[in-house]
């Protein structure tokens, strides 16, 4: 999901990093948020029609910045 996630937003390679040279994905890495527990065991944090997933948070850059799900 990491680097699918840098893909999406960056698809040359060439978009932002910051000072330490982590893209949007880097700087929120293995960051989900609240999570909860599916029906089968497994954990996720987003509900899309009938079908749960665990989707990592992403960098976003306004005020000073955080890692969010939602924007």
């Amino acid at each position: 999901m990491h680097e699918m996630e840098e893909t999406a937003t960056d698809e040359m390679g060439n978009a932002w990093y910051d000072a330490s040279a982590y893209e949007n994905a880097d700087k929120c890495a293995w960051n989900f948020g609240a999570t909860f527990t599916t029906a089968n065991g497994g954990l996720a944090n987003v509900t899309l029609g009938t079908k749960s997933f665990l989707i990592q948070q992403n960098w976003i850059n306004a005020g000073s910045g955080g890692c969010r799900l939602l924007w």
